[in-house]
């Protein structure tokens, strides 16, 4: 569901939300999204190239609706895709808030589009595992890890779905990318068949299904997360039920990059002080980077041996 388009034109300024849904007398539960900005922000921030973009904005995209459907305020969801293309492992962290952060091992990867003309996600990603991991506090995290049947992502997580929590459930993910590398679209929608469907339901979800080309094609047709479900629940009357602003966000601070230095041990500080280095630290999920002088360090030491 991606491609390199080679015009430019007026964007929307919405900001990126989530809209959760149900159809087919709650028969049916749906979650959609546009999150261009959020994965513009990633793209920003990792200097990543047009297929590791399209990779890094569909899990994205994924973790921030599936993080929604937790009950559950505290828990978080990581997913991780083990392939062994020239890509992964790509990595995302998504709370219930609709808040998301992620990265790729191998940001500037550069593949050639593949047979359909589109950007080869799946051949970045390659053969291997998805991990999901769920996490709350006070209980030990839930793990699961199903083999990748294409790598691109969206196969790959109904996989997951029916596999894991045997779940029917469709999911479409779309990153759009411009000729001067900026994210020109980015959206998505997860639909789940709850207990005890009707046959007939599902032989017109699929009919629906089957009218659509692509998530960006809607986007790029001016459609909403709300317009998306009722176009992909039309005739299971559909009911929007609530929505929730999207983001990249990641929790780093000078305060956690100050307890992964203390974390090192004081004789390893005292070595750097004595060898007059700074310390650096850098965080994986964002790019941000937190330097620490030796005075800095000294500092930070002492006040430490103070408090044990």
């Amino acid at each position: 569901m991606d491609n390199v388009i080679d015009f430019e034109h007026e964007r929307t300024a919405a900001g990126d939300y989530i809209v959760r849904g149900v159809a087919g007398d709650g028969q049916i539960r749906a979650f959609a999204i546009t999150a261009r900005e959020s994965v513009q922000e990633a793209s920003t921030r990792h200097h990543t190239s047009p297929v590791a973009t399209a990779a890094l904005g569909r899990l994205l995209m994924a973790g921030q609706m599936m993080g929604w459907m937790f009950k559950n305020p505290d828990e978080l969801i990581t997913l991780t895709l083990e392939g062994d293309g020239p890509l992964c492992p790509v990595t995302v962290t998504a709370d219930s808030t609709g808040r998301a952060k992620g990265y790729v091992a191998h940001p500037n990867v550069w593949l050639d589009l593949n047979s359909k003309r589109k950007l080869d996600v799946g051949g970045a990603v390659g053969s291997g595992m998805l991990l999901v991991v769920r996490d709350q506090p006070g209980i030990e995290p839930y793990s699961s890890r199903v083999e990748l049947v294409s790598g691109e992502i969206g196969d790959d997580l109904v996989h997951y779905f029916v596999t894991s929590d045997q779940v029917p459930t469709t999911v479409g993910l779309g990153v759009l990318v411009d000729r001067d590398l900026s994210v020109r679209q980015a959206g998505g929608f997860i639909i789940q068949l709850m207990p005890h469907y009707d046959d007939e339901l599902v032989d017109r979800l699929e009919q629906n299904l089957a009218g659509v080309s692509s998530v960006t094609d809607m986007l790029e047709q001016g459609m909403t997360p709300e317009t998306m479900l009722e176009r992909l629940l039309a005739g299971l009357d559909p009911i929007m039920l609530e929505t929730t602003p999207a983001s990249f966000y990641c929790g780093c601070n000078a305060k956690r990059a100050q307890r992964a230095v203390l974390a090192l041990g004081a004789s390893e500080i005292k070595d750097m002080i004595e060898k007059n280095e700074p310390a650096e630290v850098y965080c994986h999920f964002c790019g941000d980077r937190y330097e620490f002088t030796p005075d800095e360090l000294s500092a930070m030491l002492g006040f430490d041996q103070q408090l044990s």
